[in-house]
This record gives structure tokens, sequence and C-alpha cells, in this order.
């Protein structure tokens, strides 16, 4: 139960940190700042909106104890580790040092989360 709870509370906040930085980022039109070629920043900030969505969504079933919040959770905590580890790439390529320090110790995190809840869910 426990478990469950920091499962939720983390995707929702995973999920609502990334709307808001993309929401800002837009709204004070520096995405170009972030990904250069048009085509490659529209499909990486529609993939981060999508993840963000179902993060939340799974989060919120899993805190209501929703039977399907478990799937969906494992869902969200593979394209959040998805868009942790290409933002990594992303990122450390030009040099935001501090950017990936943070998305790597979220990546640390996010795995030895879904270590666990693997682990409490086979035993």
């Amino acid at each position: 139960m426990i478990l469950e709870i920091i499962d939720g509370i983390f995707v929702i906040s995973a999920g609502i940190i990334t709307l808001i930085l993309w929401i800002v980022v837009l709204i004070k039109r520096l995405e170009y700042k972030f990904i250069e070629k048009p085509f490659e920043r529209l499909f990486h900030i529609v993939a981060e909106f999508v993840m963000s969505i179902i993060a939340i969504i799974s989060g919120i079933a899993l805190l209501f104890q929703q039977t399907w919040g478990l799937p969906l959770l494992f869902l969200a905590m593979g394209l959040i580790l998805y868009a942790l580890i290409n933002a990594i790439g992303i990122y450390g390529e030009k040099k935001y040092k501090l950017l990936v320090i943070i998305l790597i110790l979220s990546t640390m995190i996010t795995i030895i989360l879904i270590a666990i809840s693997l682990a409490l869910l086979v035993f």
C-alpha cells in the first residue's frame, strides 16, 4: 500500500512537472533552444505530453486503488524512463550539466521504483 502511494505520487509529479515545463517553454517560445529541428521537436513534445497524461492518469488510478492502475503504472514508468534517458542524450550534448545530473538521478529513482514494484508484484 505504501509503495502504491509512493509510485502514484512519483508518476503524478513526473507528469505534472513535464507538462508545466513544456507549457512554459512553448508559451515563452523557447522550444528551439532545446531541440533545433522542428519536425523532431514536434514529435518529442507530443510524446512528452502523452507520457505526462498517462503518468497522471495512472498515478490517480493507483491512489484510488483502481485495478487497472497497476498495469498503467508500469506503462507510465516505462514512458518516463524512456523520456529521461532520451533527455539525458539531448541535454548532455548541449552541455546542460546540472539538468543532466538531475535527469540521471531521476532515472535511477525510476529504475529503483520499477524494480521494487516488480519484485513486490512477483513475490
